[in-house]
């Protein structure tokens, strides 16, 4: 049985930005309220499909040095298959920072293109996200009441 070659920065760094598009553009469908109810909105069999096989190429190309990654991409999977879209993007910011960490601990060296590469997929993944700071119920001021 022969493995494919493992995978270099980047094509780590192509699977993270495939599944960062991927999550983006099924996250442009679902309604901005959805994340303060408890409720999903499914992407289609043809998306989970897709979203998949780039998890599962990674996992069997991943090789010992972004094997750190395979619970990451996983784990934001589940939640995309489930239609729990915001769900889905802090394990693939975790992925973005175990990159990070990797390169800080000079296991791997990314060029400056690579980095800003990188820094724009942990970009879009926080505009992925609602606002932190808005809250979920406008309530009045304090002092108001």
């Amino acid at each position: 049985m022969s493995r494919e070659k493992e995978l270099g920065a980047d094509q780590v760094i192509d699977t993270l930005g495939e599944l960062v598009a991927a999550l983006a553009a099924f996250a442009a469908k679902v309604p901005a309220h959805s994340s303060m109810v408890n409720q999903s909105m499914r992407p289609t069999e043809e998306t989970i499909e897709g979203y998949e096989s780039i998890v599962y190429r990674f996992r069997d190309r991943a090789g010992t040095t972004f094997r750190v990654l395979n619970a990451f991409f996983i784990d934001s999977l589940e939640a995309f298959e489930a239609g729990r879209v915001y769900d889905a993007v802090p394990p693939l910011l975790q992925a973005v920072e175990q990159l990070v960490a990797l390169h800080t601990e000079e296991k791997i060296k990314f060029t400056p293109q690579q980095q800003n590469r990188i820094r724009e997929f942990h970009q879009r993944l926080e505009k992925i996200l609602p606002e932190k700071n808005k809250p979920e119920v406008d309530l009045p001021k304090p002092d108001s009441y």
